[in-house]
């Protein structure tokens, strides 16, 4: 907290000065203690942008009460939840979960209209990707291949014929994935409604937008009634004619979410999650067969377990609920984190569950809960991450609160092992978003094991810290399918590299691994994990798939998309990357990603078609066939607007405008005004916000190289809760409006005030996040 008492004078200019003239002369840059005191850093902690001058060659061949499950009649359309109060204590620090008992049913169970499916009533869709994450287990994975070498066949929403951003361009949501169906691929667009597409060509066969309802969840598709199953943010399920569109039949449940909740079908039944409910509808009536009140707001999608015939979800109060499919009664209820529910931040005891989702391994009777944690804990408990088993394993024993994800027990919700997992996720500025979820993979011999990012050492590349030290992983669910390892010990893959605060996100078709990085995917296939491999020094052996880079300019343009040799990022304030061979979406056109950002890629494979969803919401779809060749042209979005790059109106015109306008003025040199509420320095920049978090607004970054142009460390110069005014060239990053300071001279502190703390003494010295002394 900032003292409460001032020395109220004002320093004169002329000494004001020669005091901070005289410190410039004493430290013109940054000693090491300097930067340790900026956070969890160390002297050789200092975060250098990522630059890869090549690449890896391929190689060679709690106990509490339970809540009762509302079940109205079938004909009531929209159940009226209520949240029950929480009265489970909270956890202590241990590895044991909290499990609620199993109860009986206690209301009177309504006429079901179908029954129960039994494990083995699912249709073979082995060929086709139909809902989020492949099936209700939420595997991310599939069985059908498609060999290379790939060609470039279409592209949605991303370039046009030139390579260029094309006009009318737009983002899509967070973890929204194509599925297909039909021979069209259905894309949920958020405020655009839901996409089909002609698998064929790219064209637009239908766009179902009406007026005022929101899709930020990836939709269903079901062969069995040729429907389309869309989740809106109004709380409605649709059920759509999937060849035209058209409404045929809904459910309301009266609540609303912005989440990403994407439906689950299996059998004669549609799983959805909404506000503080889980439902289940009859796909057929679109009628109610049973919901269950979870006491909290549910925040993942449901997964569901043929072989236990159970729904599972995690709510906001990081409890993990297993529901029977048969009435919709619990069967369990566990927190299995000692953490507490909230938004992590940069460093704080809590954990969020949304924008994941439950995998079930069914195999193992497993389903697998990742978490997202704060910042931190790229830090901590090591950094880098040991390179052994025992090691990681011992120590998140130890330290329970930096377990990411964990194994629970169908059965009863147990913790069934230790998985050495360490967090990660894409993000920046004391920000981590949800890390990539697990993939589930079973063999034809029926074993079963997940694929995950795991953390380890030796890194990647160097330094190797907490930064560098994230790669492909192979996890074991059992003590027995590789010799010498035992359940959630990894094993460590090759793997084109990318940083643990930029991890990728996983899908797997065959033995091809796909990871879906911010700029870049990455494709590999497996080519050796006989029992020998699977060490830091030994790794499971890969190959080079084709990659695809969001733009890139290195081997000029062709209809084609691709390149021969390597694909180099287009010039950004990181530098130069560069990846494999493959294909390119845009051609010279920059940071896209920044422009569109949804912290969220994606690889699909379905119907002998590979897509990719770029960060940027461009979807490209890749088929057998010579890379050289053209097989269709890049299909431009239908609308008329223009891509976010300049806005045409001049922002110059007044001498500052707020910081909530700045959206307005991207592409444009101007100033502007409002109240720091978050400083940050991550070693790489330091982070100015007129918002705490600061995501969604504008925002201030001094790089690691201009440091050395400011008299003392900028998270000290511009302390929270002073007003300042910014004067440079609005761009985009991350999705928010930002501006590059490479000299004091663009930062004006308004505040006079501020500059006597300044010349007494620097006022909040650590660059740490304090409150306002007046509470803002």
């Amino acid at each position: 907290m900032r003292p409460s008492i001032r020395i109220l004078f004002v320093v004169p200019p002329l000494i004001l000065l020669v005091i901070i003239g005289g410190i410039h002369l004493i430290a013109p840059h940054y000693a090491p203690s300097a930067i340790e005191a900026a956070g969890p850093l160390s002297a050789h902690r200092l975060f250098l942008p990522m630059i890869l001058r090549g690449y890896p060659p391929s190689p060679s061949p709690v106990s509490s009460p339970t809540p009762s499950p509302t079940r109205p009649p079938v004909s009531s359309p929209t159940p009226s939840p209520t949240r029950p109060p929480i009265s489970s204590p909270t956890p202590s620090p241990t590895r044991t979960p909290t499990r609620s008992p199993t109860p009986s049913p206690s209301a009177t169970r309504p006429p079901v209209s179908s029954p129960t499916p039994s494990p083995t009533s699912q249709p073979d869709l082995l060929d086709e990707w139909t809902q989020h994450a492949h099936d209700a287990q939420r595997t991310s994975y599939t069985n059908q291949v498609v060999p290379p070498p790939w060609r470039w066949k279409w592209a949605w929403n991303g370039p046009d014929p030139q390579g260029r951003v094309s006009p009318g361009k737009f983002g899509l949501p967070r973890n929204s994935q194509p599925v297909t169906g039909g021979g069209r691929v259905y894309i949920a667009a958020g405020d655009r409604g839901v996409f089909a597409l002609n698998n064929a060509n790219g064209a637009v066969v239908w766009n179902w937008n009406p007026p005022g309802i929101r899709v930020h969840s990836t939709p269903a598709y079901d062969p069995d009634t040729a429907s389309l199953f869309v989740l809106a943010t109004n709380g409605i399920l649709y059920r759509l004619n999937a060849a035209t569109g058209q409404i045929t039949g809904q459910f309301a449940t009266g609540a609303a979410s912005d989440l990403p909740l994407p439906p689950a079908l299996f059998s004669n039944r549609v799983f959805f999650s909404m506000g503080n409910q889980v439902y289940a509808v009859d796909k057929s009536l679109m009628s109610l067969l049973w919901s269950y009140d979870a006491g909290a707001p549910v925040h993942t999608p449901p997964a569901y377990s043929p072989s236990h015939d159970l729904v599972v979800v995690a709510s906001e109060d990081l409890y993990v609920h297993a529901i029977r499919n048969r009435d919709g009664t619990q069967a369990w209820r566990v927190k299995p984190t000692v953490r507490q529910p909230g938004d992590p931040g940069s460093s704080s005891n809590r954990a969020e569950v949304k924008n994941g989702w439950p995998v079930i391994a069914e195999g193992h009777g497993l389903v697998l809960i990742k978490l997202r944690l704060d910042w931190d804990a790229l830090w901590n408990p090591w950094s880098p991450w040991p390179g052994d088993n025992t090691t990681m394993r011992n120590g998140l024993a130890t330290r329970p609160e930096y377990q990411a994800l964990f194994a629970l027990r169908l059965t009863d919700g147990s913790q069934a092992f230790i998985a050495n997992v360490g967090h990660g996720g894409f993000g920046d500025g004391g920000y981590l978003p949800m890390g990539p979820q697990p993939v589930v993979k079973r063999f034809p011999n029926g074993q079963e094991v997940a694929y995950v990012v795991m953390r380890g050492q030796p890194c990647l590349q160097e330094p190797c810290d907490g930064r560098w030290d994230s790669r492909l992983g192979e996890m074991m669910l059992d003590d027995t399918t590789v010799p010498g390892y035992q359940a959630g010990d990894m094993r460590f893959m090759q793997n084109t590299f990318f940083p643990t605060d930029e991890q990728a996100y996983l899908s797997m078709a065959g033995d091809y691994i796909f990871a879906a990085h911010f700029l870049v995917g990455i494709a590999h296939e497996i080519v050796d994990r006989s029992p020998s491999r699977g060490t830091g020094n030994n790794p499971i052996l890969t190959r080079n798939l084709p990659h695809i880079i969001t733009s890139a300019s290195n081997c000029g343009f062709s209809p084609s998309h691709y390149c021969p040799d390597q694909l180099v990022e287009d010039a950004t304030s990181a530098g130069p990357r560069v990846f494999p061979p493959g294909f390119y979406i845009y051609y010279g056109q920059g940071n896209v990603f920044d422009w569109y950002w949804s912290e969220y890629a994606a690889w699909v494979v379905s119907n002998g078609t590979i897509y990719f969803v770029s960060t940027d919401g461009a979807v490209v779809a890749l088929e057998h066939g010579d890379p050289l060749s053209v097989q269709g042209v890049s299909e431009p979005s239908r609308e008329a607007s223009a891509p976010p790059i300049t806005t045409g109106i001049d922002c110059q015109e007044r001498p500052a405008i707020p910081y909530t306008e700045a959206r307005a003025c991207v592409g444009q040199v101007t100033a502007v005004e409002g109240t720091i509420r978050y400083v940050f320095n991550n070693g790489k920049a330091v982070y100015l916000g007129f918002q705490n978090p600061h995501q969604g607004a504008l925002k201030v970054r001094i790089l690691q190289p201009d440091w050395k142009a400011f008299p003392i460390p900028p998270e000290r110069l511009y302390p929270l809760g002073a007003r300042i005014r910014v004067r440079g060239q609005i761009e985009w990053y991350q999705g928010d409006p930002q501006i590059i300071v490479r000299s004091p001279v663009q930062i004006r502190i308004l505040d006079p005030l501020r500059w006597t703390d300044l010349a007494l003494g620097f006022r909040n010295p650590f660059g740490q996040l304090v409150e306002d002394e007046a509470g803002e």
